[in-house]
């Protein structure tokens, strides 16, 4: 079977149609630009004709032109140019700059970019002065000068981040030997995996569904029950994954409001480079994956491709079904991105995956097994072309859109008839196009605009019909750093939907350098999290249990029919009494420091208060005949998360060479319920009701992490210890109160990986492993956690 997709000539006339203005936009502001450069260039070629102004007054002045590279000879965008007093300017997406009209004299030229060792000189320019300048900045390599874009939505310094953060690098993703998202997420302090449909992530107290996965800034679809399988993405070709925590909706709308995971690609800094990385470890578990970047004057070209696989293992003897089926899956992605001209670019990325599994099962039917197979397989895939325009070094312009495809099937057959049993379909698109201007007005004040609209559409038979989702939204954010030790920044976003409430979120944060080793941070902001096709459109109900589901938008129809069919014995909540599901949302409140302690010695600390309402839950409507339930979903319920986040980072202590993190998070997640009890009021017992906070299930109070990382450039050889810990937590509600009792309790666990590889003459690394030393395993709360893991693995780097 092809690996690569098929896009039916059907589906993109749908999509370029429902997008036709945007499209048309797009292709337009295109059109122009090259028309420009094109008469720029004809221009150039033309016989030029000599005109002759006689000015009252000479100008005298002098101009300033050149270029900043990095020490490969890769330009620097964005690099502040300063003379002396003078305003100054940066470096456009060529790396070009120019200051005309300066005055005769002596000046002291510095040039800077973060990451970067400052450039000086002192330069004398006499009148009509023509000076050209190119300068090649050395690297400077310490965490500060990491680059990050997910927080503001702009490139900026880690540094002078002003919400709570943190950045994962491609070199610990390497040194630690991870293959897919969810292993590198769940090293880091304050996460931890959960399952439900899919390997999840808990951050801040909230459930996967809560937390945005993004791709360079695109979203990744196809979430089961509010999960996004994490396993799905793999590391290979990540330069940074890029984690803001906290409601984050202001720039990133639905879906937002615990935070955002932004995986950075590799764009490579070569002109050409490729690599290879091979694995083979316990359970059968084989992952190949290669890479090569090419860049030749104008044009770019990045592919990346992995095939992971294995038999699977099964937790539970007594099952027939294993715990993870044997399974494959492929990742092919890439892009290429042409410069037209200075300050002008056009970059096209996508990326495909296909899994497939199969197993075997019995299947209990009127108290009669049946010997059965079973097969399971999912896919995705998106286009994402970005246009960007650069009007000198105020002014940027780009234009984006993304056509994203995800669908699944699952078919269960008996064995010995050859008869499918079940069988459940899922897909989903996602369109988007959008349009941001940003503005560099000086060195203290950034506007950023933003505008765009997203369709959506589902197809599954276990829904009604459904109509699509269709949003608009805008954006704003300005910055205002009003020196190195201060900054303050506002924004906002407004969703308008066309199947709930408008929406608004806010943003305010702000940083605060008080001495040269100690900064404060605060931030403000709101999220939101729109119903989904569940909630709104399920028609589901299960034919072996009886039990009913129906979305807000489906219910009285489905209530209806089971009553002129005789099912329903009695209606519990009146579906017209309900009114329209409303949008979860959450307002936060992260208080942070930074405090290098030392030199090599760093200090983080946040605390965090998350308030949300109107969280959707599932709501008992209806009973029927049989004695089973009508479910619906209604906003009913409150909570709040709450915590402190502690890390202590050191480098060379105790051994040259030796770098090692410790940290904790202490988390308070509290649910409201409503219990009725009995009171006596004048002599009569009457009922009556209170609500409380309680904690909520699946939440760990005390988590932590320990990482420790050799690397000695000399011996080429590295090693690593990473140890996760995750305190008790109530597993299940076992007897319907809400709360957790003794027995309703489990014990936490302690997870240790390790690793040691050797390198050979800086192209060639051997590396052996063992994941979960232990042999922690947890088959009912973390199926995908398969016990020890050992591996061997070969990398290719040229």
């Amino acid at each position: 079977m092809s690996l690569f997709p098929v896009v039916h000539t059907r589906m993109l006339g749908t999509y370029l149609s429902s997008h036709r203005f945007a499209w048309v936009l797009l292709v337009g502001l295109i059109v122009l630009l090259l028309t420009e450069s094109s008469m720029a260039i004809t221009s150039s070629k033309s016989q030029s004709v000599r005109t002759t102004f006689v000015y009252t007054n000479v100008d005298t002045t002098a101009q300033l032109m050149g270029r900043v590279l990095n020490e490969d000879g890769i330009v620097v965008v964005g690099a502040n140019i300063r003379l002396n007093e003078y305003v100054g300017t940066y470096t456009d997406s060529s790396g070009l700059y120019i200051i005309k009209g300066i005055k005769p004299g002596e000046y002291k030229l510095q040039i800077s970019h973060i990451g970067y060792v400052e450039y000086q000189r002192t330069l004398e320019l006499i009148p009509k002065d023509k000076v050209f300048i190119e300068v090649r900045l050395e690297s400077k390599p310490y965490e500060n000068g990491t680059i990050v874009v997910t927080a503001s939505r702009t490139q900026e310094a880690l540094s002078q981040v002003s919400v709570p953060m943190i950045v994962v690098q491609k070199q610990e993703i390497q040194q630690s030997g991870n293959l897919r998202l969810s292993d590198v997420l769940s090293e880091q302090l304050g996460f931890y995996l959960v399952e439900n449909h899919g390997t999840g992530l808990q951050m801040q107290g909230f459930d996967p569904e809560y937390t945005l996965i993004l791709i360079d800034n695109q979203p990744v679809i196809g979430r089961t029950a509010g999960t996004l399988n994490l396993n799905r993405l793999a590391v290979g070709n990540i330069e940074q994954v890029e984690v803001v925590k906290g409601p984050s909706s202001a720039l990133w709308g639905s879906d937002a409001l615990a935070g955002v995971i932004n995986i950075i690609t590799d764009k490579g800094s070569k002109p050409f480079e490729w690599g290879l990385n091979t694995r083979y470890g316990t359970h059968n578990t084989k992952d190949i994956s290669g890479q090569f970047n090419f860049k030749e004057q104008h044009l770019q070209a990045r592919f990346f491709g992995n095939v992971n696989g294995s038999n699977g293992y099964d937790l539970n003897p007594e099952t027939v079904a294993p715990t993870i089926p044997k399974y494959t899956n492929y990742t092919l992605q890439g892009g290429v991105k042409y410069q037209f001209q200075p300050g002008l670019s056009l970059d096209i990325s996508g990326r495909y995956y296909r899994e497939d599994q199969s197993f075997q099962d019995v299947v209990l039917d009127r108290r009669r097994s049946f010997d059965a197979y079973g097969t399971e397989f999912q896919q995705d895939y998106y286009l994402s072309p970005t246009l960007k325009y650069a009007v000198g070094s105020v002014h940027l312009i780009e234009a984006s859109a993304y056509w994203g495809y995800f669908e699944s099937e699952s078919v269960l057959n008996l064995t010995d008839s050859n008869t499918r049993y079940f069988s459940d379909a899922f897909a989903q698109k996602l369109n988007k196009v959008e349009f941001k201007a940003s503005t560099f007005w000086d060195n203290t004040h950034t506007t950023i605009l933003g505008a765009g609209t997203n369709t959506e559409s589902l197809n599954a038979e276990i829904y009604a019909e459904v109509p699509g989702f269709a949003s608009t939204y805008f954006y704003g954010q300005h910055d205002w750093r009003a020196s190195d030790d201060y900054s303050l920044t506002v924004g906002f976003r407004y969703d308008n939907h066309s199947e709930y409430a408008s929406q608004l979120s806010p943003k305010l944060s702000t940083r605060w350098k008080l001495t040269q080793d100690f900064s404060l941070k605060a931030s403000f902001g709101g999220g939101y999290k729109a119903p989904d096709f569940r909630q709104l459109f399920l028609n589901f109900s299960n034919p072996i249990s009886g039990y009913s589901v129906f979305g807000t938008s489906t219910l009285e129809a489905g209530l209806q029919q089971l009553e002129e069919s005789g099912q329903l014995s009695e209606i519990f909540i009146d579906p017209s009494s309900l009114g329209e599901i409303r949008a979860e949302r959450a307002y936060a409140l992260n208080i942070g420091a930074d405090w290098f302690a030392t030199k090599h010695t760093s200090i983080r600390f946040n605390a965090f208060r998350n308030q949300v309402r109107d969280l959707i839950e599932t709501q008992r409507i209806a009973q029927k005949v049989n004695n089973q339930s009508v479910f619906s979903y209604v906003n009913i319920r409150r909570m709040y998360s709450q915590g402190i986040d502690l890390e202590l980072r050191t480098a060379s202590f105790l051994l040259n060479n030796l770098d090692w993190s410790v940290g904790g998070q202490l988390l308070d997640t509290r649910q409201r319920i409503t219990e009725e009890f009995d009171d006596v009021v004048d002599g009569v017992v009457v009922k009556k009701e209170k609500t409380r906070y309680v904690p909520m299930f699946n939440r760990s109070r005390y988590t932590g992490n320990l990482k420790l990382f050799y690397a000695s450039e000399r011996l080429g050889l590295d090693a690593n210890i990473r140890v996760q810990y995750r305190g008790a937590y109530g597993f299940v509600d076992l007897n319907g109160n809400n709360r957790i009792d003794g027995r309703e309790t489990v014990n936490g666990y302690t997870i240790i990986n390790t690793s040691v590889a050797k390198t050979f003459k800086q192209q060639y690394r051997i590396q052996i492993g063992i994941n979960n030393v232990t042999n922690v395993t947890e088959p009912q709360r973390l199926p995908s956690n398969p016990g020890r893991i050992l591996y061997a693995q070969v990398s290719l780097d040229f």
